[in-house]
């Protein structure tokens, strides 16, 4: 399985927890791959403190740090839909490439109790194939 996670640059750069079941194997010779989300801090899974995640500009799709082959994923879209503390009703954004910046007004309005969920995220490989990886359920605290 090929573990692609989505990472902020505020959780730990080279451990990720896969704690998302697998959505989507490829067949790789020699190699079963998955891929999915992660997003969180990684103490706790699922959360994360509303002012970490608000003050991310980026997000990114890496690779672990043990993995054999040296390949990069980028992120291609991702849908994210905020609610809970500080919204009225289900808020939606989305992202079309690693840059939050299309959802920093949404991000700006996060306190403790809002639920940030990452859904139909998109990523590329450097066989330009375009995957579909794990959403995530997010509460911030």
């Amino acid at each position: 399985m090929l573990p692609v996670a989505l990472a902020l640059p505020a959780t730990t750069p080279t451990t990720f927890h896969a704690v998302n079941e697998p959505v989507h194997p490829d067949v790789v010779p020699g190699k079963n791959k998955t891929l999915v989300l992660n997003f969180q801090e990684k103490d706790e899974p699922g959360r994360m403190r509303s002012v970490v995640f608000k003050n991310q500009e980026f997000c990114r799709a890496e690779m672990p740090k043990d993995f054999e082959f040296d390949v990069t994923f980028k992120v291609v879209s991702a849908t994210v839909y905020f609610f809970g503390a500080n919204f009225t009703g289900v808020e939606k954004g989305t992202i079309s490439s690693n840059s939050l910046k299309p959802i920093k007004h949404l991000m700006d309005r996060c306190i403790p109790g809002t639920r940030v969920i990452f859904d139909e995220v998109k990523v590329i490989g450097p066989d330009k194939k375009v995957r579909a990886i794990a959403g995530m359920n997010l509460l911030l605290y």
